[in-house]
Parts: structure tokens; sequence; C-alpha cells
């Protein structure tokens, strides 16, 4: 059961406290004198209270309900303002302590010049030692802050004890570096005894600052640095130690991050001087990489320290194991890149299997120095593979025989190291990998593999077949395993394949030939993938690879077969359009457009008589497209598209031919769209004349229009308002709105463009009476007019 009044735990931080202790260890809080006894006495009476109140209740009738009074509720705690009760004392003992160490130095300063020998040392002595034992006395009397302020104060003093003496001669000769040495060590001497004796924060960091300040001394006396540096680590480690021994944490951080900092010096030291000398007689022979190999195994420490931590423990083994394996790698560094990359390589696959072998716990330590030893086997790999696919696509297209040679390439490194490189980072992976064995995984590394080995061959004099068959292989291997497949594995085969293959095609385009042996095995590919059906149900995938692919095998051969640029448009706009009839997908008419139109525009641009080819070219684009809105019910809607390209292809004849009337260019469109919307009307009887038939008159009689307003009297002119008053009586008689509104309208700009010659010459008093009398007529005859305009909206609003 639990007591309040235990004598043997803290009543404020419930921490075990020692036999006879006169302060709580954890906290502070001192426990003699007579409030700590009234305290006892009265968590004892508490204890006695709760027993006498289990034995009543125990006496209560089972079923007799108890009654409790309704809890009290705390009254809200005032908000707090200003400073809390200990934040006063912290200041007060803060400022205080910064005086007393002021007034010391000031002493120094001015009173060391008329004491003697004897006064100055029982001044600065018992200052000292009163400072000192009035902060342990304090310390042991739970006033914790003030024995802070008084043991900061005691090492401030002790600090100048020491300076003073050094002025005085009582040292002897030292230097300045010689002075913050033995100050530093002085004061790290001390404040570890405070520390021991108090468990004060205040001795602990300065015990900590002050050993760093004994090595920056220490550095200036003598020329071997990266020894001072080591010593320093290991006396950090030291402390460390000893405040993890002793419970303090304050000690220990502190240690800690001041030895991580001296630590960085001594590597930064060891390997600049090691990478100066970067050889094996240099490193080891004349000692220039100790220095690094000391930093490596310094790392250690931290697994020594806490043996007791296993994660401590391998993150620092791991540490160290990657530094020494820098370490070791270090005199490549001046040597050939193929040096470097074989002893990363060795590295690297040494510290595979060590991650392979290893306990699975254990394997961490191994996965830090393989990916340290992996770095630069990535980055030579990647530059040899940069360096193949330069060398192996670097003329222009279609200007050699099949025959060719690959330029004989500089790489950085050995050619051997692309595939070598490439399977080594592969073993790496895998090592990693938590389940290596998977499918996906090892078709990549067979993939990659065979990449790896034909960058190798990419990098030779080799002729450039074998690299196009070579990528060939792979693409359609991969494409076989993504047909058969249904899963993600499959797709991504199959995507990785089609861009191998693509590949091959780049390497290939010197040659029309070998072009267009990689562009049919490229098809084939793309009818395999569409016919699977393995991507979407639309064939996307197949479907937009296959009319690109289709587009350049057909211009490729053309070109291996010497056919003139101008003739191999046409071609490839029926093999395309052909497969955009046949299949009638999204996917496969977008590609096909997009292959076509890059072929028409090579060819037309490529034609002495510009305006026939592009004639032609837009006539077969034309038919295709009409073609499919004609066979496939759901493309009726690329009858518009369709023919607009004939009439474009008409268009463009007449300009050719240098017809300039309107007619030749918009009759003929006109007509069809008319005749269009008459089918429709046939069709629908509830259509609107308005959607059916105004697009073909507009188109018929607007660019007419534009032409007469240049020459008013004309044969044009005549025509076009016989038409137009054709329109006028032929949409009343048909009840049809659209015949009539074309007609006015065009017909009341053509009457009023023929008057407006003899209007120049009618008098301006004429004009203005005629004016007049208008605007008296209207005014007059108002509510007649709007009664005749709602009639003629009703009349028109009937017809269709």
């Amino acid at each position: 059961m639990r007591r309040f009044g235990d004598p043997l735990v803290c009543p404020d931080c419930s921490a075990r406290l020692p036999l006879g202790a006169q302060a709580c260890p954890a906290c502070g809080l001192g426990l003699s004198g007579p409030v700590a006894s009234e305290l006892l006495a009265t968590l004892q009476n508490a204890d006695r209270l709760l027993e006498q109140l289990r034995a009543d209740s125990a006496t209560l009738p089972e079923q007799a309900p108890v009654t409790l009074p309704p809890p009290r509720t705390r009254p809200e705690r005032p908000e707090r303002r200003g400073l809390s009760h200990l934040s006063v004392p912290k200041i007060l003992l803060g400022l205080g302590a910064l005086c007393l160490l002021v007034a010391a130095v000031i002493f120094l300063a001015v009173a060391w010049s008329w004491l003697g020998v004897g006064g100055r040392t029982a001044v600065l002595v018992g200052l000292t030692v009163l400072s000192g034992g009035l902060g342990v006395w304090f310390g042991r009397h739970g006033l914790r802050m003030a024995a802070e302020a008084l043991t900061t104060v005691a090492l401030g003093l002790l600090a100048l004890d020491v300076v003073g003496a050094d002025n005085a001669g009582w040292l002897g000769d030292l230097s300045t570096n010689g002075t913050v040495c033995v100050t530093g060590a002085v004061v790290t001497t001390a404040a570890l005894t405070l520390t021991v004796l108090t468990r004060l924060g205040a001795p602990q960091l300065g015990a900590a600052f002050a050993g760093s300040a004994a090595g920056i001394g220490a550095l200036g006396l003598t020329d071997h640095r990266q020894l001072v540096a080591a010593v320093a680590v290991l006396g950090y480690a030291v402390l460390v130690a000893l405040g993890r021994r002793l419970s303090l944490p304050l000690l220990v951080v502190a240690s800690a991050l001041i030895a991580t900092w001296w630590w960085l010096g001594l590597a930064v030291s060891g390997l600049q001087e090691a990478a100066d000398h970067a050889s094996l007689a240099g490193l080891w022979a004349h000692g220039h990489g100790l220095a690094l190999l000391t930093a490596a195994l310094m790392l250690l420490l931290p697994a020594g320290l806490a043996r007791h931590h296993p994660q401590v423990v391998r993150a620092a083994a791991a540490a160290s194991a990657t530094a020494l394996t820098v370490t070791a790698a270090l005199p490549s560094v001046d040597e050939t890149t193929t040096t470097v990359g074989v002893v990363a390589i060795a590295a690297t696959l040494a510290w595979t299997a060590a991650a392979v072998l290893l306990p699975e716990a254990w394997r961490p330590v191994a996965q830090l120095p393989l990916l340290a030893s992996a770095v630069p086997v990535v980055l030579i790999t990647l530059g040899l593979a940069a360096e193949a696919t330069v060398n192996a696509t670097g003329r222009e297209p279609f200007t050699t025989t099949v025959g060719f040679d690959l330029p004989d390439a500089d790489p950085v490194a050995h050619p051997a190291l692309l595939v070598v490189g490439a399977a080594t980072l592969l073993a790496a992976v895998t090592s990693v990998l938590p389940r290596a064995t998977e499918p996906a995984w090892l078709t990549g590394s067979a993939g990659g593999l065979a990449l790896g080995g034909i960058g190798s061959l990419a990098l030779l004099p080799v002729p450039a077949w074998t690299i196009v068959g070579a990528l060939l292989l792979v693409g359609g291997a991969l494409v076989a395993l993504g047909v058969r497949r249904d899963d993600t594995l499959g797709v991504g085969a199959a995507i990785a394949g089609v861009l191998v293959s693509v590949g091959a095609i780049t390497v290939a385009l010197p040659s029309a030939a070998l072009t267009t042996i990689a562009t049919g095995v490229l098809v084939v590919e793309a009818i395999a993938i569409r016919w699977t059906g393995r991507f979407a149900d639309a064939g996307t995938g197949g479907g937009l690879l296959l009319p690109v692919a289709s587009a350049a095998f057909v211009w490729s051969g053309l070109t291996a077969a010497d056919v003139d640029p101008v003739y191999r448009g046409v071609p490839v706009l029926v093999v395309v359009g052909l497969l955009a009839l046949v299949m009638a997908v999204p996917d496969v008419e977008v590609a096909a457009a997009l292959g076509g139109a890059a072929a028409a525009v090579v060819a037309v641009t490529s034609a002495d008589d510009t305006a026939t080819a592009l004639a032609i070219h837009l006539t077969v684009a034309g038919a295709l497209v009409t073609a499919s809105a004609l066979v496939h019910p759901t493309r009726r809607v690329l009858g518009w598209p369709g023919g607009g390209l004939l009439a474009a292809a008409t268009w463009v004849r007449l300009a050719d031919l240098g017809v300039e009337a309107p007619e030749a260019y918009t009759l003929p469109g006109a007509v069809a769209l008319v005749a269009v919307g008459l089918d429709r009307l046939r069709r629908d009887p509830e259509a609107s004349t308005t959607t059916a038939l105004l697009p073909g008159l507009v188109l018929g009689t607007v660019p007419s229009l534009v032409w007469v307003l240049d020459d008013p009297a004309s044969l044009r002119a005549l025509l076009l308002g016989l038409a137009c008053l054709a329109l006028v009586l032929a949409g009343p008689a048909l009840q049809w709105s659209a015949p009539l509104v074309v007609g006015a309208a065009v017909g009341a700009v053509l009457v009023v463009r023929e008057l407006a010659p003899y209007a120049a010459d009618v008098p301006q008093w004429a004009l203005i009476g005629l004016a007049g009398t208008a605007l008296t007529v209207v005014g007059v005859t108002w509510e007649r007019r709007v009664r005749d305009v709602r009639r003629t909206t009703a009349y028109l609003g009937r017809l269709r």
C-alpha cells in the first residue's frame, strides 16, 4: 500500500534516498532542519489517517450507500504575473557572481602593485577557498542556486590565481599558450573535484570547457597538433565515462560535444595530410596516414562507452568501418580513374559479401561502408554510360551504309568497368533488398547487366550493327516477357523493352537500312503489345506506339530504297491512315495524325513545287479522314475535319492555278454544307434550319458580298442580288427562317452599297430634308410599326 511519510523517498521527486541523506541527490531538496521534520511528521500523520479511514470503511454495512460530500472545486489559480519565486534568486545570484569576478579582476589590476607577495597570496587564496567552501556547504544544505553561483566564482578566481601567479613569476617563464594550458589544467582539476563533492552543474560545465582551453594552449606549445587532438579526444572520453558512472548528465553531454569538435579537427587534418601524400609509401612508410587511421579507430570509442546499447555499438562500428575503408582506399586517389574504379569495386564487393554473411542485426554495420564505397562506382559507371551513348549516337541520320563502325572513344576509364561496375552495383543493391529473389528485381538485374555489357562494347570501334542487334535482342526479350504477364512486372518489362528498342533505333540512324530493320522490330513489338491488351481497354501504349513506329518504318524503308523525300509523305499517310481506319481508337488516331503530319511536312518542304505537293497531301489526308467518318458510325464527327482538309486541298490547287474568284473556293463547300443540311431536314422534321442551312448559306453568299463591296457594278453583284431575292422568296414559301434571314441581310447590304455612289451626288439640303421627313414619319406611325414588328416576329417564329 502507498505510504506518504516514507523517510527513504524524496517527498518532492519520489527518488530513492540513501540513509542519512541531508539533501535529495536527484532534485537537490534539503531534508534537514525543522521544516523538513515538520513535513515528515505531517506525511506520517496522513498515513495514520488513511489507515483509520480504511478500517472505518471495512465496518460499514454492505447495502448501506455511503454518501460522500460533493468534491470541492479548487479555485482557479490566479494568472502568474511577473517573475516566479525562483527567478529572483537566480538573477540575483548570477549578478552577484559576475560582480565578484569583475571585482577580483579589478583588484588584481589595481592592488597587485602595492600588496606584497604574502598579501597577494593570502587575498587570492582566501577568496578562492572561501567561495569554493561556501559553494560546497550551500550545495550540501539544499541551496543549489547559491552553490552554483559560488562555485562558478571559485573557478573564476582560481583561473585568476593562476594568471596572477604567472605574472608574479612563480610559474617560471611561461608563454601565453603555456599560461592558457596550465590555467585550463588547474581549473579542470578543481572543477572535477567540485563536481564529485557537490554534483552541481557549473563545475561539470567548467571541467568540460576548461579542458578544451588546456588543449588549445597545448596546440600552441607543440608542432604535434594531431597528437594533442588525439589526447584531447581520449581525455574527453574519460570524462564521459566518469560522468556516466557518477550520473552527471551535463558532464557527459558537454564532454561528448567537445570531443566531437576535437575529433573533427583530427580527422580533417589527417585527411588533408593523407591526401597530400596519397601513396602506400607516403601513408604508411612515412607515417602520413597515422592521424587518419587514429581518427577512424577513435570512432569506436562510443561503442566502448555505451557497450550495453546495441544500437550505439553498431552505429559506431559502421562509422569506424566507413572511415577505415576510406583510409585504405586513399592511395588510389592519385592514380588513374581505372585504378580508382577497381579499388572502389573491390571495396564494394567486399562489403557486399559482409552484408550478406553478417547476421541480420549486424548488417547495418556493413551497409554504411558499402554505401560509401559504392559512390565512386556509381559516378564512374554513369560517366562511362554517358560516353557510350554519345559515342554510339554521334553521326548524322541516313548518311552511311549498314556496315559503318563506331568511333574510337577515349573514355575516362577502361570500357570493361562499365559492365563490371553495373554488376557490382546490382550485387550491392541485392544485398540490401529484403527480398532479393523477387522476379521483378531479377529481371531488372538481368536487363541492367546486359545493357552494361552493350555499353562497354559501344566504347570500342566495333560495327554499329552489333550494338543495334544486341539492343534489339534485349528489347525484344523484355517485350516478350511483358506480353506474357498481366501484372505490374509485365507492364514494366514491356515499357523497358520499347525504350531499349528506341535506343537501338537512335544508334542505327546513320544507316537507313539499319534503321529500317530496327523500326521494323519496333513495329512488331508494338503490334504484340497492342493485341495482347495488357495496358488498357483503349489500347494505351501499343496504340500510341504502333502508328509512330509504322511511320518511321515506312519512311526509313523508302529512304533506304533511295526514294526522293517528296514522294515519301504519301505512303506514310496511307499506312498510318489505314491503321487509324482499321483500329478506330483515339490513341491510334492521335498518333497516326502526328506521324502523318510530320511526314507530310518534311515531304512538302522538300518539294520544288510546294503548292502541288501540299494539295496532294491534303487530299490524301482528307480522303482518309472522311473515309473513317463514313465507315465507322461512331466517327461521324470526323467528316468535318475531313471535308476541311479536302476543301483546303482545293483552295491550294486553285491558288496555284491563279484563280482569284472567291466562288471557286467557297461555293463547293457551301453546296456540300447545304446538301448536308437538307439531308438533315429530311431525316429530322423537328430540326431547325438555322443550324442545318445557315453555315452553308453564309459561306455561299458572304465571301461574294465582300468582293461585291469593292466592285458594285458587276455581273457578280447582279447574280448575288438574284440569289438573295431567291432566298427571300423561298424562305416564306418553304417556311424556313435561314434562307429568309440570310437573303434579307445580304441583300440589304448589297442594295445600300449600290445606292452609295448616287448618294454622293444628292445635294445636302435634300439629304437633310429626307432625314427630317423620315423621322417625322417614324414618330407619327410608331405604334403601328411596333404592331407590325410584333406580327412579323410571330410569323418568323412559326417558320422552321
